[in-house]
């Protein structure tokens, strides 16, 4: 229109710098990915046999942050063939050392258990259905596992099944969407467990604000020692109950095993600390729960039948 004509938009445009006799628009139809997924397809390649035969293994790799979704082709070679359960038997299991990209273990199955010494960026365990990942701080570190964060924002998200420990700390929306898998770390950043349907999450520290909102599954044990969850938790769909009574005897013994498990898999100071002095933490945990889901029914739902 005659209106748009005499609009001036150069005040608003910019060239970003780019020189005048350089192309300002695309000129081809596609990109080349630079990310050419080396490690994955070495990975794949040297597991081929263990895959196909069913034989299971160990194997190592050095890992640095530029590699992303790692295992993800390895899953889907397992559940390929076997499905997402099928090589539980006769696992193949993996130890990095490094820093992970983002993405580690995405998709992950039973059968694929990921060791790495290091730390990984966002969404570790995003969407897996099985197996296990377990995180540990790096030999020599200086810092305390209790404090510092060990993986990324969003981990877990939309898990089915399997486990992760991480001896650390997560970032933000730790757990979002999770409906089955088990995860215990030190801590976690603003939003954790939102929308969870199901699964444990165990969090042996401090979290951030808005925990719990849209949660209308599962369940996460919290170790409160400053008092902080009750004005950190977004109370509309879940409540915080103390698991230090008679009658809640038996969530105890669950949060006991996970501990157990978690101690075993990661050789964590802390987490030694809580399990051999659990009499003397167990008034600091918190049990959050659904609102609608009657605590003595919790476990019969999310624990004993997924088992």
């Amino acid at each position: 229109t005659d209106k748009m004509k005499n609009l001036d938009l150069t005040p608003v445009i910019s060239d970003g710098g780019v020189p005048k006799d350089k192309p300002h628009l695309c000129q081809v139809s596609r990109n080349n990915p630079w990310d050419k997924g080396m490690l994955a397809e070495r990975m794949v390649q040297e597991m081929q046999e263990a895959i196909e035969n069913k034989s299971g293994g160990i194997f190592h790799y050095e890992i640095k942050n530029t590699d992303r979704s790692i295992a993800a082709r390895v899953a889907g070679e397992i559940a390929e063939r076997w499905g997402n359960h099928g090589m539980e038997d006769a696992p193949i299991t993996v130890k990095f050392k490094g820093v992970a990209g983002q993405s580690f273990g995405v998709f992950n199955v039973g059968g694929l258990n990921l060791h790495l010494e290091g730390d990984a960026n966002d969404y570790v365990g995003k969407g897996m259905a099985g197996g296990e990942i377990v995180i540990t701080p790096a030999p020599g570190g200086e810092f305390d596992p209790h404090t510092t964060p060990i993986i990324g924002n969003t981990c877990l998200y939309g898990a089915t099944g399997g486990a992760l420990f991480a001896d650390g700390t997560a970032g933000e929306r730790f757990c979002v969407r999770n409906s089955g898998a088990i995860a215990v770390v030190q801590g976690c950043g603003d939003h954790g467990c939102e929308y969870m349907t199901g699964g444990t999450a165990v969090i042996l520290g401090d979290v951030g604000v808005n925990f719990g909102a849209g949660m209308s599954g599962g369940m996460a044990f919290v170790l409160d020692v400053h008092n902080h969850l009750p004005d950190r938790l977004n109370s509309e769909m879940v409540e915080a109950i103390r698991i230090d009574t008679e009658e809640t005897e038996a969530y105890r013994t669950y949060l006991r095993q996970l501990l157990q498990a978690f101690v075993a898999k990661t050789n964590s100071r802390f987490g030694t600390e809580v399990w051999e002095n659990f009499s003397r933490y167990i008034g600091r945990f918190w049990l959050v729960k659904p609102r609608a889901i009657p605590t003595e029914k919790l476990l019969d739902i999310f624990v004993k039948k997924a088992a």
